[in-house]
């Protein structure tokens, strides 16, 4: 995904960083603390983290709001499973609790681990404030989203939907942008992968 952004004409590259892989100690520590699936040992044991930042050529800013761009923060292993007390969530009753984010990709929004007990758990959007809104995916299924969407500003928007379900509601301006302007800048994109999650 990197290098085709690199190699696509309408794209301009802002930052694009690969961690070095977790090491086994980060690994292990993270261990007592959850039992990681196949899929996060398999990509923590090639790089701890992932920070993407890249821009529309000429025309970052949407006409009636948003950017076309792309932001991934993909967190090193040692943050996503450490205690998130007064970022994500501020007492013990909080809901948000247990919530780990695994892409922090703006400052007050991120895709998140919803540590419930799970062998495999959910993947949350959550946007500080607001609901915390299931994606139907786990880690595994998050990145190959992520790769699809490229990291789209807000494009988690285009399954989770709306902070609270309404059929009569307009779509979201960040979801129709997310699906107007991706196939504008990759022919490759295909928004029937990006379903709703919450229909009701």
């Amino acid at each position: 995904m990197a290098d085709a952004l690199k190699d696509n004409p309408a794209i301009n590259i802002v930052t694009c960083e690969f961690n070095p892989p977790a090491t086994e100690v980060e690994i292990n520590e993270t261990k007592i603390k959850f039992k990681l699936t196949p899929a996060m040992l398999d990509f923590y044991n090639q790089v701890n983290g992932i920070n993407i930042v890249w821009n529309r050529i000429g025309e970052k800013e949407i006409p009636g709001g948003g950017l076309a761009a792309g932001y991934i923060n993909i967190l090193p292993i040692q943050e996503v499973f450490k205690d998130w007390e007064n970022i994500i969530y501020f007492d013990e009753e909080d809901p948000c609790k247990p919530l780990h984010p695994i892409d922090f990709f703006i400052g007050n929004a991120c895709a998140a681990l919803y540590l419930n007990g799970s062998d495999n758990p959910e993947v949350y959007y959550y946007y500080r404030g607001e609901k915390m809104r299931p994606l139907g995916v786990d880690f595994e299924g998050y990145l190959e989203l992520l790769l699809k969407s490229r990291g789209f500003w807000y494009w988690h928007l285009a399954i989770a939907g709306p902070e609270d379900f309404n059929p009569d509601a307009p779509i979201p301006s960040e979801e129709r942008n997310f699906r107007k302007i991706m196939p504008q800048l990759f022919a490759d994109f295909d928004g029937s992968d990006f379903q709703r999650f919450n229909k009701e």
